[in-house]
């Protein structure tokens, strides 16, 4: 062969590059679920996994189907792609007692199987019934919840976030402010073996938080009487949302915004008899009953 030929098959194969050996299909087997959860939630157990991204192979996961089992019952599920799963089934009548394990795995578009989940085994109990007569009300000093039903501790939720756990049928949010509203939901929790289950919540009370409590009635009024004048003065009023008092004289409003628990009546007409009394005003308008009332005459 003469040398141009040489050189031109040499560039040739140089051009082309090596072709290996040929690399089997893929398998496409998902990889096993991680992190499967189960929970009692009244006559329900409810179940959360992800499915994972990738196969065993590194490659994108692309359509699967989900096969969850309790005590080796399938539990039906329609998701087919990766992400968050949440899932549900009824308590089987045979179950209630008993130890029940739950196990997830994923099957490819090929029929092969991913490995099992991590097996979760949970002590079903007798469903727990969802609290009954629900309410919240705002008080002077939070927001009162009640409800009947049976349970060992009640889960409290505001705006969908536990706040509390408590031993009775009752519960008062003290960490509210006024004119702000909020979502109350509770939900019954029972012992389970090592674990607990839970009734459903109730349904959400939306309330706002209105005050509409009037300031203690004030005490200690006193009249001192002087030539056309009458000196007044009281007890401090302790309300932490005081705004002002107001000063009675005869059944009217003699003086409002008076700042201080006392007050000079310049008004008053020599040898003329009154009627004193005092009431308080909070910050959202809220009066007081009137003080006791204290009759003189001016001299």
């Amino acid at each position: 062969m003469q040398g141009p030929a040489i050189l031109l098959l040499c560039g040739w194969l140089v051009g082309c590059g090596y072709i290996g050996d040929p690399q089997p299909p893929a398998l496409n087997i998902p990889l096993p679920i991680l992190d499967l959860q189960a929970e009692q939630v009244g006559g329900k157990i409810k179940l959360r996994f992800t499915i994972p991204d990738l196969t065993t192979e590194q490659l994108p996961v692309t359509d699967v189907t989900v096969d969850l089992r309790g005590a080796d019952q399938p539990i039906p599920v329609a998701a087919r792609a990766p992400g968050m799963v949440e899932a549900e089934t009824p308590v089987a009548a045979g179950w209630v007692g008993q130890e029940v394990a739950f196990m997830v795995r994923l099957q490819n578009a090929k029929g092969r199987y991913s490995a099992w989940s991590n097996q979760v085994v949970r002590r079903v109990a007798a469903p727990v019934a969802t609290p009954g007569a629900f309410t919240a009300k705002p008080v002077q000093n939070g927001m009162a919840l009640a409800w009947t039903g049976a349970g060992e501790t009640w889960l409290v939720f505001r705006d969908g976030a536990q706040v509390a756990s408590v031993a009775k049928p009752e519960y008062l949010d003290a960490a509210v402010e006024v004119g702000k509203s909020y979502r109350y939901q509770v939900q019954a929790s029972v012992k389970a073996g090592e674990g607990v289950a839970v009734s459903e919540r109730t349904a959400e009370v939306a309330v706002t938080h209105a005050d509409t409590f009037p300031p203690a009635e004030l005490v200690g009024l006193n009249v001192i009487a002087s030539t056309n004048a009458n000196e007044l003065s009281w007890e401090r009023s302790t309300e932490t949302d005081l705004k002002h008092y107001r000063v009675w004289r005869d059944g009217q409003i003699l003086a409002d915004a008076v700042d201080v628990p006392a007050y000079t009546d310049r008004t008053a007409e020599s040898g003329k008899k009154y009627s004193y009394a005092v009431s308080a005003v909070d910050a959202y308008g809220n009066e007081s009953p009137k003080s006791q009332p204290v009759e003189i005459t001016t001299p």
